[in-house]
Order: C-alpha cells, then structure tokens, then sequence
C-alpha cells in the first residue's frame, strides 16, 4: 500500500502542495518519500529512506522548483525501503519520472527485455520498469501520451500511476488498473492522488477512475480514454461533501481517536440518509434466492454480523465470505440470487474482483460503500452509501459503526 500524488498548475510552484498531500497520506506507507518536479524540461528528484518529515529535514522538498511534479510515501512491498527503492523511479535519460501503487506481475520478464537493449537498472523495485518502458517507446513515438500508453498495455497487475516526462511539462500522465486513483479539479490547477483525503485541502470536485482508463492532466484540462476511445470527463465529475477539516486532527493527538470521538455524528449523519437507496436494496435482497455477503477486513465482522441477523429475523440464507475466497463460493451463484458487496472505500480490490465473478455468474449486485461514485458503486444495480467522512486511522472505528447501522437497518427493511 503506497500513497501517491500529482499537481500541475499554471503558476504556482506545486513541490509545497505535493508536501502536503503526502503528509495526508502517509498513513498509506511512511518507510520512504520522494518528489519529482519538472522546471521547464528540467527533472528535478528528490527521494530518500525514512518518514516524511525526517526526509523533508535533509532534502527541503519544499525549495524544488517547477510546476508540475509527483509525489510518493511507500510501504515497500517490493524490495527493501532504501533511498534507491523510495519513488519516484526514473529512466536511463532523466527525462521520465514513474510513481506507482500496486505490483507488476510481469515486471522481471520486462526487465531482462530491458537489460538485453543496454538499460540501467537502480533499484530493486517492479516500478522502475515502467519508466524504462516509457523511455523505450519515447524512441518510436512522436508523442509522449502514445508512449506512455504503449508502455502501459506492457504492463500486467495492478497499477495506479503517474508520470512526468520532460518534453511535456504541463501533464501529468495517470492509468489505473485495479489500485485506487482519481483526478481532482481546481481552478488553474489539476491534481491525480490515490486517495481523496490528500487533495481535499484543495479541491472537492473529482473524477474517480475505473480499471483501463489513462490520460493526462494539464493545469485547466483533462484527457481520458478508456479501450482506445476518448472518454467525456465532464459526465464524471462529483462534488464530495466531506469537508477539508475532516481529513485532519482537529486538536487530537492521532486520527484514530478522534475517529471513535465521530462516531455519533458519523451515525447520526448516516441515519439522516436513509431514503429511496435503502428501500431499493432492502427489495432487491429480499427478492433474492440466496444472498452473499463478500467484504474484507472489518467491513467483513460488519458483513457477519448482517448475516446473522437476517437469519434470525427473516430466516433468509445468507452465505458470508471473505472477499480473497470469492471463488471458492462464485460457482455456486445463480441468476435469481443477489451478491452484496461491502467497503469502506468501494475501491477494495478483492471485493471488486468478487462482484465481477458473481455478476458473470447472473447474480444482482447491490453495494454498501462510504464513496459516493467509488468503483465498486458504479458497478452495482443498487449502490447504498453510509456517511462517516474520510477515514484515516488504519484501524477502523466510525466506518465499521455506521456500517453496523446500515446494515441493521437494511435487515429490518
């Protein structure tokens, strides 16, 4: 798990603002951090082992010149946290700068490829593939974007990335594959994170991305294409109503306590939202021959306790699974039966990955998320949100009450 971040602005200096996102999303990994900015068609990198502050101390992110750059906090996952391994990762040239959250499942096969043609390799990581991989097809193409997606459809595993290259300096490129990524629109400035809490400072109007798409940012546009075919960014765009104040501390010591003092208001919230989506998903569950429950995590003790209390209130049969062994229990769905998907972020991949297994098997699909437009909402015939605002605290605590709630009241339904 990594958090990631861009910026591209008409003016403004962004190294400050991509130093603030991240301290928002160090909760995401805190063993490495690093920063690229492009000055004019200048790579500037600055990268190193440790958290975010004790790096900022030595390197003075803040002082990097540019207006458009990428930012990453890592929790390694592929190869240990040293200076070499932090993001983000560049090419033979200098030229192109890779952050990325996910795994490459094909990354050594590309890697010896790359190696044969006389590419330097640095760091242990599957990421730095991809920058080498864009250096490559640079030599081909005539334009950075076309590269940059020739490079992508290499690539095999999940991925949410973003890239600089220095003969475009106003874009910022994105894909997504799997792992969370969505765009945030602000006035004369555009910014691509991995979680919306490290952008809310700055704006509240975002595009979350679905699996296939990539494109660019500038500082006053967006270019999007998903299967080769250019898609409408303005038709996606959602106003989030979680507040700047809510993805801070607000005078306690840790997040995770003041998540638990939210709890009433997070609940409260959450009553007041009971309207027509909770009738729909009430009648299409009890429409259902047999309904699964899929979540993972603490949403999947939220998941257990709903199927208990259907079985004991209505003496439906409910089938609670872990997402991670959907296929244990897919071949047994059919058309007729309904599969309720539960997450907090409605980007959890093996829960994803479970709703596409039961929809091919004909199974209806209602979800339960806390992020409105989220993947796994967009996916379902019935999407029902829950209200608790940002999380940040690893452990939850006011997702997994409100969670409770709209279940309970789902099951009375």
């Amino acid at each position: 798990m990594c958090g990631i971040v861009g910026v591209v602005s008409e003016k403004t200096p962004v190294a400050g603002i991509i130093l603030e996102c991240l301290r928002r999303l160090e909760y995401r990994g805190y063993d490495s951090v690093g920063v690229a900015t492009l000055n004019g068609e200048i790579l500037v990198l600055r990268k190193g082992a440790g958290k975010i502050e004790a790096v900022n101390a030595r390197l003075n992110f803040k002082s990097m010149p540019g207006t458009a750059g990428i930012g990453h906090t890592r929790w390694a996952t592929h190869g240990p946290p040293t200076d070499d391994n932090a993001h983000p990762h560049t090419d033979c040239t200098g030229r192109v700068a890779v952050v990325h959250n996910g795994i490459i499942e094909n990354y050594a096969e590309i890697k010896r490829e790359l190696v044969s043609r006389g590419h330097v390799f640095r760091s242990d990581t599957d990421t730095e593939v991809i920058a080498h991989l864009i250096e490559e097809e640079l030599k081909g193409c005539s334009e950075a974007f076309e590269a940059f997606k020739a490079a992508v459809k290499r690539l095999k595993g999940s991925y949410a990335l973003a890239a600089l290259v220095s003969s475009t300096p106003g874009r910022i490129y994105f894909a997504r594959r799997l792992s969370p990524l969505l765009v945030g629109l602000g006035d004369g400035v555009n910014f691509v994170a991995s979680d919306l809490p490290a952008i809310l400072e700055y704006t509240r109007k975002v595009i979350i991305l679905v699996d296939g798409e990539v494109g660019y940012v500038t500082p006053s546009s967006i270019v999007l294409e998903r299967e080769g075919r250019a898609v409408d960014p303005t038709s996606r765009i959602s106003v989030v109503d979680w507040k700047p104040e809510q993805a801070r501390k607000g005078g306690f010591p840790h997040y995770m306590i003041k998540e638990i003092h939210e709890q009433p208001r997070a609940i409260a919230e959450t009553l007041s939202g009971f309207g027509e989506d909770y009738l729909r998903g009430a009648r299409e569950l009890a429409s259902s021959d047999v309904i699964f429950v899929a979540a993972a995590g603490t949403s999947f003790h939220a998941s257990l306790y709903f199927a208990l209390l259907l079985n004991k209130l209505a003496g439906v049969r409910v089938i609670p699974l872990i997402s991670s062994e959907y296929e244990v229990y897919a071949n047994a769905a059919r058309p007729g039966d309904t599969f309720l998907a539960v997450s907090q972020s409605g980007e959890t991949i093996d829960t994803l990955s479970a709703l596409r297994a039961f929809r091919s098997r004909g199974c209806r699909i209602v979800s339960l998320t806390n992020v409105v437009g989220s993947v796994i909402a967009r996916e379902s015939d019935v999407a029902i949100y829950t209200k608790a605002g940002p999380e940040i605290g690893v452990a939850a605590t006011k997702t997994f009450t409100v969670q409770l709630t709209a279940l309970t009241w789902i099951a009375y339904l």
